[in-house]
Parts: C-alpha cells; structure tokens; sequence
C-alpha cells in the first residue's frame, strides 16, 4: 500500500512540474519561431515596426542598410500580404534617409508609425513616424523626430521642427528607440530609451495634432525595464517586449553590444508602471534555444495601426537574430515568434 502511495505522489509531482516553470512559478509560453525577412546579402534588418490592418496586410517598417556592406541605417518598408500558404513580403522600400547635414545626418533608425491625424500648414496628415536619428559616427547624442503622411506606404515628410524629443549632451547615447501609443484625437503616450536622469526607460505623453503647437509632457521614468522595451496595450494590460541579458552574459562573443534573449512581459492597465516595485507578469520568452542563434534582440510587436493589440488569442514578437563572429551583421534578417494566449 505504501508503495502504491509514493507511485501515485510521483505521478502527481510530475503533473505540477509539467504546468510548472522554474521556482514552481506557472509555465511560460513557448514561442513558435519563423524566418520573415531579409534585405539579402551584405544587408541587415533590425528594430521593427509591424502594423497588420483590417484586410491582414501587414506593413513592416525597419532599418537596413541601403549600400550592401556599407553600414548607414535607413527606413525601409516592408508589406506582408497574406496567402494560405502563410504571408509572402514584397521587396523593401526606402521609406526616409539621412539628411544631408544638421542632426539626423549619420543614421536614422528605429522608425514606429501610427495612424494618427495632425494638421502642419495647413495640410492633414493621418500617419505619424517618430523615429531616431543621430549626428556623430560614435553614435551618441541620438534623438527622437517626427515624420508625417498622408498614406501609410508614404511619402513621408521630416517635421521642421525636429528633433521633438532633443538630447544635448554629446558623449552619452541620448534618446531613441521610440514606440508610440495613440490615447486620443490629440495625444500619445511616447515610450524610449533614454540616457537622462530618467534612464534607461521612459515615456511622456505628447499632444501633436496641430504640429504647430506641439505640448511635449513631463519624461517620466519607468524602473525596472531594459532600454531597449517595446510597449502594446490592449484593453486589459500593457504588454512589453524587451531585450535581455543572461546574467554571466559571455562578452567574449562578438557582438557583445546586443542581448541574447527576449522577454515578453505584461502588467494590468491601470497597474503602477512607475512603481520601485517590479509588476511585471513575465508571460514568454525567446531562447537561443527557441530561435537556434546566440543572440535575439531588438523585438517589437505586431500591433492595429494605433499601438494596440490586434489579435486577443495571440502575441505575434518580431526580432533579429544573430550569430556572432566576424559576419554577426550580416546575419541580422527578421523573425518572429508567436505565443499562443489560449494555453495560458
């Protein structure tokens, strides 16, 4: 009898650690990965900006490179079109370039868009982009402007006003990698890395429909998240991706600037973001082990055209995966992972 009991215990401690992560804590999500994407060779993509609309189209903005092998960030788009066989992408388009001098003049990257309605001259546009821009090769003194359209596609036009979010120190990597949130008719909430006294992750709200009278908010700072995060909402959480370090990360692999996995997190959306305290609810990751490459970074979420969750069964995560050496930047071509909400 009691060996029947101690078989029947096991049993039963086997079932929990199935439906258990790690610390007894609830199992995490496990992704399922695709390859996407690629500029081809001599090309890398990273940092994107997916939108999907209500046909499923999905339009994909990114940075990449122009020249093969020659590294100087653009923005390019990408449009996913949906078969049954899965989505099949039209080759890149330069969306906007670096300026020819003054302080977008080296790179410019990290581009998220959004259908939001402003008035500049008495012209409307419905399709905003902030994006990052940079004046020194060292790439620091990064700051955040504004473009505008009137189709998502484009053209797109820099707002003469920019940067809208200006940093003034040169020897530190300033602000950048921005993701806007649309709250109304006249205002978003901009989260981005930020090497103030606010750092490495903060938002403001703007209210930008007349770009002639542009009210930049206070920065606030938002603890207990990477630099390099990337917001969603839905009507019940806040969701975040973020770029991670594994702690004992090996810095002798090359390249030792980026993160090796990816963590999809969420926090009810009336929850304290500014809390000291860490809220955030860790629902999935993405592993070398998940993607087969050494380092996974730069996510960002698929998303409607105003920042919010497209899909309640689903988090669609697209990243860049990279393998390290002397090609790890050639490497970089687009991936994404899916978690399926109907298994949490």
């Amino acid at each position: 009898m009691k060996s029947h009991f101690i078989v029947l215990f096991s049993i039963l401690a086997i079932l929990v650690s199935c439906q258990s992560g790690k610390n007894g804590e609830q199992a995490l999500l496990k992704p399922v990965i695709r390859y996407e994407l690629s500029g081809g060779a001599g090309h890398y993509d990273y940092a994107p900006s997916f939108i999907r609309d209500k046909y499923g189209i999905i339009y994909g903005f990114l940075c990449e490179n122009r020249d093969p092998f020659k590294i100087v960030d653009y923005v390019y788009l990408y449009k996913g079109i949906p078969t049954k066989d899965g989505y099949v992408w039209q080759k890149g388009t330069q969306i906007i370039e670096p300026s020819s001098d003054g302080w977008d003049n080296c790179h410019i990257c990290d581009p998220d868009v959004r259908e939001f309605r402003t008035k500049w001259k008495g012209e409307t546009y419905d399709w905003i982009m902030t994006y990052l821009g940079v004046d020194q090769w060292d790439c620091n003194h990064n700051q955040i402007g504004l473009a505008v359209s009137k189709c998502i596609e484009g053209p797109y036009i820099k707002y003469d006003g920019n940067p809208i979010v200006p940093y003034e120190g040169r020897d530190k990597w300033g602000t950048g990698q921005s993701t806007s949130i649309v709250l109304n008719d006249s205002t978003i909430v901009l989260y981005y890395h930020s090497t103030t006294e606010n750092g490495p992750y903060a938002r403001r709200e703007i209210v930008l429909n007349d770009l002639d009278n542009i009210r930049l908010g206070e920065e606030e700072k938002i603890p207990n998240l990477s630099g390099n995060s990337y917001p969603m909402y839905s009507d019940k959480y806040i969701y975040m991706v973020s770029e991670m370090r594994t702690e004992g990360y090996d810095n002798s692999m090359i390249p030792t600037w980026v993160g090796d996995w990816c963590r999809v997190a969420r926090m009810p959306i009336d929850g304290d973001i500014h809390s000291e305290e860490d809220r955030w609810e860790v629902i999935g990751n993405v592993f070398a082990e998940d993607s087969g490459f050494p380092r996974n970074h730069n996510p960002g979420f698929l998303t409607d055209s105003k920042g919010y969750m497209p899909d309640n069964d689903q988090i669609v995560v697209y990243f860049t995966p990279a393998v390290t050496g002397e090609s790890w930047l050639w490497s970089y071509d687009l991936y994404s992972a899916t978690f399926n909400l109907n298994n949490k």
